[in-house]
């Protein structure tokens, strides 16, 4: 039971250092800085905070280097990167069309320099958040319940700090709104295939990979204004508001998606992994 106390101490620990920052920059400069929101310079500070959190317990608790999570670089470890990255933006675009032909969505081009590059530059920066998630959760959570607790376990209760974490302002929310009730089902089973991605692969990096590809094309599409939902009797099946993780579908493929680790995962890397 180790590992859950040190999950509960690094959750109290990072409430309570947000908390009084919280209070600290609405007192000084008047305005609610929006540490729990998913945008700006709010989820820039919050991002920060945690894997700094990260570093100290991994340090001072775990007694572990920080690249001992999965981040130690070996012979080839951004192919493996890239590898996830391409399957994340094939496997977001080929839904996004699955989606057009069933009516779900349609698809608007409106071209224009200044939005490509717009669109291009904040993709990019997605990955920044991919890697910031995969430290935390696949990275710190997973690997500290997984020292004393079933693999099973773990995976699960990892899933669903990673729900609660993607509404913390409404975590309540995930249980009375049948549009969060979606996004629960989609994002823990996002969670089970990086775990799995993880798992199967001994390092972050294929987790990351995944993860950004899925965020860039994304991020893309939405500052691209390239896709619009409509009002579709195959929403739930496919996705509400255009959202794959909300669709009953996307959760299947995400657990079908550990199907094809083995194919991003080449005995070239596993050999590299285990030296």
């Amino acid at each position: 039971m180790k590992a859950f106390f040190k999950i509960t101490a690094f959750i109290l620990v990072f409430a309570s250092v947000l908390t009084l920052l919280h209070f600290i920059i609405q007192f000084v400069f008047q305005k609610d800085p929006g540490l729990l929101l998913h945008h700006g310079i709010g989820q820039a500070t919050f991002y920060l905070l945690f894997v700094f959190n990260v570093f100290m317990f991994q340090k001072y608790v775990n007694r572990e280097s920080f690249l001992s999570l999965g981040l130690k670089p070996y012979s080839g470890w951004y192919v493996t990167v890239l590898k996830g990255w391409t399957a994340g933006v094939i496997a977001f675009v080929g839904y996004s069309v699955l989606m057009g032909v069933f009516g779900v969505v349609e698809f608007k081009y409106r071209p224009g320099l200044e939005r490509i590059v717009t669109a291009f530059l904040v993709a990019f920066s997605a990955f920044a958040i991919a890697l910031t998630e995969e430290i935390l959760f696949r990275g710190f959570f997973l690997q500290t319940m997984l020292k004393d607790l079933p693999k099973w376990i773990a995976v699960t209760a990892t899933g669903l700090i990673f729900v609660v974490f993607h509404d913390l302002a409404h975590p309540l929310s995930f249980l009375t709104e049948p549009r969060q009730m979606m996004l629960a089902g989609g994002l823990f089973s996002l969670n089970v295939l990086l775990c799995m991605a993880y798992l199967k692969s001994g390092t972050l990096f294929l987790p990351i990979g995944i993860h950004s590809g899925l965020v860039f094309a994304k991020v893309f599409f939405r500052k691209m204004k390239m896709m619009y939902a409509l009002d579709s009797s195959n929403a739930y099946l496919f996705g509400l508001e255009a959202d794959a993780r909300r669709g009953f579908l996307a959760w299947v493929l995400f657990f079908s998606g550990i199907l094809i680790l083995n194919f991003l995962i080449t005995d070239r890397e596993k050999k590299a992994v285990k030296s």
